[in-house]
C-alpha cells in the first residue's frame, strides 16, 4: 500500500472541526487526500506541492514548508474536508445500495439546510486559500518553486485567486425585461 503523505491527520480535524470523535478515520483520510488534491495542489502549484509531499513521507520538512503548511494549507484543507466531506460523512455504500444512516437521538437536516452548510464551508475553505495564496505571493522568494513549478502537460500551476462566484451579465436579450 502507497504512503499518502496528508498535509493535516485525522485527528487534527477531529479536534478543531465539527467533526464526531466517533467518524471513521478512514473515511476522514481518504477526504484530506481527495481535497489536497483538488484544492491544495492549486494554490501551491505543482512544484511546491510535490516539494511538501516528499518532504512529509521522508520526514525533513523545512522550517519555511513547516510554516506554510501549518499556519496556512492546514486552516484552509480543515475546511475544505468538511465541505468535500458533507456527502461521505452523510451516505454509506452498502452491499445492496447507497444509504442515509441515521440514530434515534438525532434528525437529518435537509438538502437545503445541507446545500447552506456546505456553502458556508466553502466560504471559510476559500477565505484561508486566498491567505495561502497572498502569502506565497508575498514570500515568493523564499517558495521559487511557486513561480516555477515545473514544465509538461500534468503541470498545475497556482491559482491567482482563491474565490468563485457567478458572473451575471444581465437579462438575457432573448427575454424581455
Amino acid at each position: 500500500m502507497a504512503t499518502i503523505p496528508l498535509f493535516i491527520a485525522p485527528l487534527e480535524i477531529k479536534e478543531t472541526t465539527m467533526i464526531d470523535e466517533n467518524v471513521d478515520e478512514k473515511l476522514i483520510r481518504v477526504v484530506i487526500d481527495e481535497a489536497q488534491s483538488i484544492h491544495i495542489h492549486p494554490i501551491v502549484g505543482t512544484g511546491i506541492y510535490d516539494e511538501l509531499k516528499s518532504q512529509k513521507i521522508a520526514g525533513t520538512l523545512t522550517a519555511l514548508n513547516t510554516t506554510l503548511i501549518n499556519s496556512y494549507l492546514q486552516p484552509a484543507l480543515k475546511y475544505w474536508v468538511l465541505y468535500e466531506g458533507i456527502d461521505v460523512f452523510t451516505y454509506k455504500i452498502m452491499n445492496k445500495s447507497v444509504v442515509k444512516k441515521n440514530s434515534e437521538n438525532s434528525t437529518t437536516i435537509d438538502t437545503e439546510e445541507l446545500i447552506r452548510l456546505q456553502n458556508r464551508f466553502m466560504d471559510k475553505a476559500e477565505w484561508f486559500s486566498e491567505r495561502a495564496t497572498k502569502y506565497l505571493q508575498e514570500n515568493q522568494s523564499d517558495y521559487p518553486l511557486y513561480y516555477n513549478p515545473g514544465s509538461g502537460i500534468d503541470v498545475i500551476y497556482p491559482k491567482t485567486t482563491n474565490y468563485s462566484s457567478g458572473l451575471y451579465l444581465g437579462p438575457s436579450s432573448d427575454y424581455p425585461e
